[in-house]
């Protein structure tokens, strides 16, 4: 299995407005962890003991993507796995830093 960090473009195409918290009646739809594994051993491979575990899950209202966020040893920083549903495949990935998406959100 190869990972593919996503671009921008890539990861924008998989929000349909209202993004759904579905965290808690999610449907698991691929093996999360097979992919998740191969990024954190890559990225974090030196926070082994980190408490590893999906946080959130919100899927696009129109049903085609999961997002699942992953906490990571980094402050407001998620391991974002984006998810295509009717494929039941991983698409790719991104880190999420809810801190520099809020300091640019106040600067626009």
């Amino acid at each position: 299995m190869k990972t593919h960090l996503l671009s921008n473009d890539e990861y924008q195409k998989t929000f349909h407005a209202p993004m759904l918290k579905v965290t808690e009646t999610a449907r698991e739809v691929v093996d999360l962890w097979a992919y998740a594994d191969l990024v954190i051993g890559s990225d974090f491979g030196d926070a082994a003991d980190w408490n590893w575990q999906a946080a959130h899950i919100y899927e696009s209202s129109d049903g085609k993507f999961q997002h699942i966020g992953i906490p990571v040893p980094r402050d407001d920083t998620y391991l974002t796995v984006i998810v295509d549903i009717h494929g039941r495949k991983i698409l790719g990935h991104v880190f999420l830093d809810l801190r520099a998406r809020q300091s640019s959100r106040s600067e626009e």
